[in-house]
């Protein structure tokens, strides 16, 4: 019974510890007056490592918990630039600008329109005594789209043509993705089909079966929140293909006639030496019968009367 009573105030002093603890370690002494303190101190942070996709909006969060009368400033660390103070900017460069509604913790630097230049390590700063701050870093990346295979495609009428392309981050999402021929935009339906995947790699396929002539063009791949890709496509009418792919039979059949005529000659000669040695006697041999192939003038008959 002793014992359940000493489990029981020791129980019960541990807990009044706890409350007295808890109520009272806001409090400073001062000139021997205690203060509650009400120094500012950072929350967690949406994140420290941000990425965001060049031409796009940036955005770096700091969360302040008790700033009374402080303020909050953002500095660029490679050049220890202050780019904002409270709510003002003091770059010169107006993409950057300080965010925070009234009574809010969140003290936002917004980089609009940000470039590859912007890339670095970025700090939050409160002018305490001594100043507290936290570190951000900020990667800018391409956004870019790729086009697979080469930037001219040539492709035979009557034969499908087969476009692909995917985005450069995999991690963010396109928006909207649009397919173009020159200036028209595609649509599945018909002989055009377009397949898209926004899971983990963005990629996007265009079919048009039965290519025609009118099919020729400039094809972009364009989504909304990344630089677009094209690729030119030249569709040839059958006639031209079939002429194209039969034109070196052509000139080997003309070059083994051109051979058949001039055989005879050299092996009238004599023998298999090479064809060249023969020339300038066939030459000469040209030169004498010349004037007697071509027949004489005719004399002048005297007119009749």
């Amino acid at each position: 019974m002793v014992l359940e009573k000493t489990k029981f105030v020791g129980a019960l002093f541990l807990f009044l510890f706890c409350v007295f603890t808890s109520v009272f370690a806001g409090f400073t002494l001062e000139q021997g007056i205690p203060h509650f303190n009400t120094k500012p101190y950072f929350l967690p942070p949406v994140a420290t490592n941000v990425t965001a996709l060049e031409g796009q909006s940036a955005y770096l969060h700091c969360r302040v918990a008790q700033l009374g009368d402080k303020k909050v400033s953002w500095i660029r660390r490679r050049d220890l630039h202050v780019l904002t103070s409270g709510v003002h900017t003091f770059a010169s460069d107006q993409r950057f600008i300080a965010l925070h509604a009234d009574r809010s913790e969140n003290w936002t630097l917004h980089i609009r329109f940000s470039q590859a230049r912007d890339s670095g390590a970025y700090q939050c700063q409160v002018n305490t005594d001594p100043r507290i701050s936290m570190l951000f870093h900020l990667t800018v990346t391409e956004a870019a789209t790729l086009m697979d295979g080469s930037s001219q495609r040539y492709v035979r009428a009557g034969s499908d043509i087969q476009l692909s392309c995917r985005t450069s981050v995999a991690s963010q999402p396109p928006g909207l993705l649009y397919w173009y021929r020159d200036a028209e935009i595609l649509n599945s339906g018909g002989r055009v089909d377009i397949a898209t995947e926004l899971e983990n790699e963005t990629k996007s396929k265009l079919l048009i079966k039965g290519a025609r002539v009118s099919d020729s063009g400039n094809y972009t791949c364009w989504p909304t929140k990344f630089l677009p890709a094209s690729v030119m496509v030249h569709v040839i009418p059958e006639a031209k293909a079939a002429a194209k792919s039969q034109g070196g039979g052509t000139g080997g059949n003309a070059a083994a006639a051109g051979t058949t005529t001039v055989a005879p000659v050299t092996a009238s000669s004599g023998g298999g030496g090479a064809p060249t040695t023969h020339l300038p006697l066939l030459l000469a041999m040209a030169a004498l019968l010349f004037p007697l192939a071509v027949p004489a003038p005719l004399a002048r008959r005297p007119p009749a009367r």
